[in-house]
C-alpha cells in the first residue's frame, strides 16, 4: 500500500541497496517540551549532552525538528526503546519525557512519505528538485501518527530546502493525479547532519 498514516520512514538508500533496519540510539531529553512519534524527523538538541544518569550509556541528544524549511537533520525515528520504568508507555514519546528513540541516521537513506496536499500535488516532473517539510500536530493519541508530510507547495531548486525528491512511490494505488489522497514520494536529505560536509546543529 502506497500511503502511510503521517510521518516518514527509511525504504532504502541512494545506491539502490535495500534498507536493513539499522539505526543509533540517541536520547530525548525530559527538558524537551514537545511530543515525539515514529516517523518524525529530528535535529540535534545541543542544550543536552545526552548522558544517561542512571549509567546505561551516553546517547547523543535529539529532539523534533523545529523548522521545516533550514534544518541540519540527524534523521527520522523509526521507534523507541521499551521504558522498563513505565511498560505502560504508549507508542510515543510523551512532551517533557526522557526516552531512547530508535533513528534511521545513515546521510544516504531514503525515506517514503505523504505530501500535505496544500497548493495542489507534487507533479512527477518535479524528481530533482526540492521540498520543504510540513512540521504538522505531533499525534498524542489514537494512532499516534507523526504530523510531518512533504509541503506541497514549496517545490523549488532551492538546495538548501531540506529534502530533494527522488521518485514516486511505486504502487498501484499511488495516483500522482489525485488531490483527495495525494501520491506518496521518496525524498533523501539534502541537509543531514551526517552528510560529506557536515552542518551545524542548531
Amino acid at each position: 500500500m502506497a500511503s502511510v498514516l503521517a510521518g516518514f520512514r527509511p525504504v532504502g538508500h541512494v545506491n539502490g541497496s535495500a534498507w536493513n533496519g539499522q539505526v543509533n540510539r540517541y536520547v530525548i531529553a525530559a527538558a524537551e517540551a514537545s511530543a515525539t512519534n515514529v516517523g518524525d524527523f529530528v535535529q540535534l538538541d545541543t542544550s543536552d549532552p545526552g548522558v544517561d544518569s542512571a549509567g546505561f550509556g551516553a546517547y547523543p541528544a535529539v529532539k523534533r525538528i523545529g523548522s521545516g524549511t533550514a534544518v541540519p537533520i540527524v534523521g527520522v525515528i523509526v521507534g523507541f526503546e521499551v521504558d522498563y520504568s513505565n511498560l505502560n508507555a504508549p507508542s510515543y514519546r510523551a512532551a517533557s519525557t526522557k526516552r531512547i528513540a530508535l533513528v534511521a541516521d545513515a546521510s544516504d537513506t531514503l525515506f517514503a512519505g505523504p505530501q500535505d496536499g496544500i497548493g495542489g500535488v507534487v507533479a512527477t516532473a518535479s524528481v530533482g528538485l526540492n521540498v520543504a517539510i510540513n512540521l504538522g500536530t505531533a499525534g498524542t493519541s489514537g494512532a499516534y501518527a507523526s504530523g510531518m508530510s512533504i509541503d506541497s507547495s514549496t517545490v523549488a531548486t532551492t538546495a538548501t530546502l531540506p529534502l530533494q525528491i527522488v521518485k514516486v512511490t511505486a504502487a498501484p494505488d499511488n495516483d500522482v493525479t489525485s488531490t483527495s489522497r495525494p501520491a506518496e514520494l521518496v525524498v533523501r536529505v539534502n541537509t543531514s547532519q551526517f552528510g560529506a560536509a557536515g552542518l551545524a546543529g542548531v
